[in-house]
């Protein structure tokens, strides 16, 4: 039988809380590696950032309903600022072998 009496709650992981929780993330770290990024100051700065970032948005993922899908928009959220550096650097350093900048 594919109906049974007692229905069961369908509930979704991802959902526009996510996807806002995400973009928020992305633009806060995002602009504070870019401003950051020339100098020291981004290991005495923005790492403690990311770490309680990443701390608070694994604790929130955790957590049932809504701010379970915080957590796990902050999470992506976090990984933006890696990926545009792992896409940028090799990029600028080619461009800069090439003597154009």
């Amino acid at each position: 039988m594919v109906n049974s009496a007692a229905a069961q709650q369908v509930t979704r992981s991802y959902g526009p809380i996510a996807f806002v929780a995400a973009l928020g993330n992305i633009l806060v770290v995002e602009v504070a590696v870019w401003v950051f990024l020339p100098w020291f100051v981004l290991a005495v700065f923005v790492l403690p950032l990311l770490l309680v970032d990443l701390a608070i948005a694994a604790l929130l993922r955790a957590r049932p309903g809504n701010a379970g899908q915080i957590g796990r928009g902050m999470l992506i959220g976090l990984i933006s600022a890696p990926m545009t550096l792992a896409v940028f650097l090799p990029g600028f350093l080619l461009v800069q072998a090439m003597g154009f900048v």
